[in-house]
This record gives structure tokens, C-alpha cells and sequence, in this order.
């Protein structure tokens, strides 16, 4: 993911691929993000929105003995 802007209010861009990629090899998952658009601000606020929602997707009990995916879904 590229970002135009160095900053983004008070954080660092670069601290955004960092939190992911972090995230990802904790908690041995990957991730997959893809956004488009014009505002790097806008452009973060939805990925974190949308990776909030696939974690509470994941998370949620599903009664069965499948696992749950948010593939296809976001």
C-alpha cells in the first residue's frame, strides 16, 4: 500500500503497513488490502474500518464445524 502523505494527523504513514504487517505475523493470518482513492486520511480510515469488521466476521461463532472466512465478502 502506498501512501502519498508522510503524515496522517499525528501518525506516520509508514506506521500503518507496519501495524498490518505486525499484526499479520503475530498472529500468523494474511492480509489482504487493496484500497483506491484520492485521500490517503480517507484511505486509512476505511481499511481499518474494514479490517475491524472482517476480524468481528472471523471471530463470530458460527454453530458449525467450518471455519469462517471473510473472503469475497470485503
Amino acid at each position: 500500500m502506498e501512501l502519498k502523505s508522510q503524515m496522517l494527523g499525528d501518525l506516520p504513514s509508514e506506521m500503518v503497513n507496519h501495524f498490518f504487517v505486525s499484526f499479520a505475523s503475530a498472529a500468523k493470518c494474511n492480509i489482504n488490502i487493496k484500497v483506491t482513492g484520492e485521500n490517503d486520511h480517507h484511505k486509512v480510515e476505511a481499511i481499518f474500518k474494514a479490517f475491524g469488521r472482517a476480524l468481528k466476521m472471523a471471530m463470530k461463532p458460527s454453530g458449525g464445524d467450518t471455519v469462517l472466512s471473510s473472503k469475497g465478502v470485503l
